[in-house]
């Protein structure tokens, strides 16, 4: 089978296409034909060395797919080969063929392409986790979202308003971008590519600040945005850019002058617990039509790197994935 195997941390050219053997299912795994494999802002930066590596180099590359389960292990119970899933993957996620856990397959909703499905297993859980345990939006609240066109900040756009939030200050960096998630319930839609873009903020605001920040950017726009924090607020740190960042004395300062809180979220560690009780809430918002996904941009498998570099520049608009 096809596959991209990485080969180093020295960035996109540390990918490569090979021919690999078709993995086998461990006894409660099941193999899928993978269909579309989502690529995640996380895969990017691993392969600059800025986020932990899960094997021993070289390995097939991906976290997440979709696709048509072919072979069930010994003692998978419930599955059925034809079904058609979405999985965290063990075995990589970009190749013709990978293996998944049984217990962790979601099942793709009814008129939900594969291409779409593929953003579930992290960016979908991801953004409905999160809400759910860390920023807890209240119905008073006013929260910013980060990167608000991307695959991760077009659920959570949708998700805080269902989830409670009074307002939501969506931020993006093209007309068609803010268009969209207005569309999607965006209150206000701000271009963060402004000097004056916090002031927009603040004004939607009427001056108080946002009760959330939802902090995926890192660097000038996280700097700002944490400044635009309300007394009492909260910053929830998320994604593969904060790891790498230290908190400033400046930082502290307000933290402890405005009486406001600082909140890690990584989904992996959550535990499978805590996971596996989001996935029937979140599947129903799916269902029902009240969560639209975005999976428009494809690329062959063979053309990762072209891939890499489009999400790499923000050229993209939700969800992109490539295709076996």
């Amino acid at each position: 089978m096809k596959a991209i195997e990485l080969t180093g941390l020295e960035g996109f050219e540390s990918l490569r296409v090979v021919e690999a053997d078709k993995p086998k299912p461990g006894p409660n795994q099941v193999l899928i034909e993978v269909k579309a494999a989502g690529i995640n802002f996380a895969e990017l930066e691993l392969t600059k060395g800025k986020y932990p590596a899960l094997k021993p180099l070289p390995y097939i590359f991906g976290f997440e797919a979709a696709g048509i389960v072919v072979e069930l292990g010994s003692q998978v119970k419930g599955v059925n080969v034809g079904d058609s899933v979405a999985a965290i993957v063990s075995s990589g996620g970009y190749a013709d063929y990978a293996t998944a856990d049984a217990g962790s397959l979601i099942p793709v909703p009814k008129g939900i392409s594969f291409a779409e499905a593929s953003s579930i297993p992290v960016q979908g859980l991801s953004a409905y986790a999160l809400l759910k345990f860390a920023a807890k939006p209240r119905s008073h609240e006013t929260v910013l979202v980060q990167a608000a066109a991307g695959g991760v900040g077009l659920y959570l756009v949708q998700l805080a308003k269902i989830m409670g939030a009074r307002q939501v200050i969506a931020l993006a960096s093209s007309r068609q971008k803010l268009d969209l998630v207005k569309n999607l319930g965006a209150d206000t839609a701000v271009d963060y590519s402004e000097k004056t873009w916090p002031d927009q903020v603040r004004a939607a605001t009427g001056g108080k600040g946002v009760d959330v920040v939802l902090e995926a950017a890192s660097g000038e726009v996280g700097d700002e945005s944490f400044k635009l924090v309300a007394p009492f607020g909260r910053v929830v740190f998320f994604g593969a850019r904060n790891i790498h960042d230290t908190i400033s004395s400046e930082k502290i300062q307000q933290l402890i002058y405005k009486n406001q809180t600082l909140i890690g979220f990584n989904v992996p560690t959550l535990g499978a617990e805590k996971i596996a009780e989001c996935v029937p809430e979140l599947l129903k918002l799916i269902s029902q039509g009240r969560i639209k996904l975005f999976a428009n941009t494809t690329f062959p498998l063979v053309e990762v790197k072209k891939a890499f570099e489009a999400v790499s520049n923000r050229q993209t608009i939700g969800k992109v994935v490539l295709t076996p």
